[in-house]
């Protein structure tokens, strides 16, 4: 894991290492080699738009946030009713 980790820090250096990045890495060896692993890992960052999570100021942390409220109002309104009076 710590291999793909340091590899991504190199290869995209705006976003280098953030906490979190771990447990992705993990999931993906569970599952595959190191190098595959590496690659896969870089297609979900850019493809599902993840990177921008995890530039500085999380610019992508609020708008996948107002995506997957959005979802929750929609589809399943008596949770997020539940979820708006916490």
């Amino acid at each position: 894991m710590k291999n793909i980790l340091i590899a991504y820090s190199k290869y995209d250096p705006q976003v280098g290492y953030v906490q979190g990045m771990n447990f992705i890495a993990g999931a993906l060896l569970y599952h595959c080699s190191e190098e595959i692993g590496f690659w896969i890992f870089v297609l979900l960052i850019k493809n599902y738009e993840i990177r921008d999570v995890y530039l500085p100021g999380l610019p992508g942390l609020y708008k996948h946030t107002f995506v997957i409220d959005s979802l929750i109002s929609q589809y399943l309104h008596n949770i997020f009713k539940h979820l708006v009076l916490l």
